[in-house]
């Protein structure tokens, strides 16, 4: 027989947990938005990484190109 307390779904913030079923469903909603503003900001930090990785690449490029061009005196 499977103990009760492994089925409840639990939420925990600020050090308590709470039965996720007795949440109003404004506590429901927002949490659904949380979610999502941690996966955007996942995706957005992904694609900041991504930027500058070929801004590196781009640079090194430009330093290939100039190294045999004389720069204005």
């Amino acid at each position: 027989m499977e103990n009760q307390e492994n089925k409840i779904k639990k939420l925990k913030f600020d050090n308590n947990e709470y039965n996720f079923d007795d949440l109003p469903e404004s506590a429901k909603s927002l949490l659904t938005g949380l979610q999502t503003v941690d996966l955007q900001l996942k995706m957005y930090g992904d694609t900041i990484n991504l930027l500058k990785v070929s801004k590196n690449s781009m640079l090194n490029d430009m330093k290939i190109i100039l190294k045999d061009i004389s720069p204005i005196p």
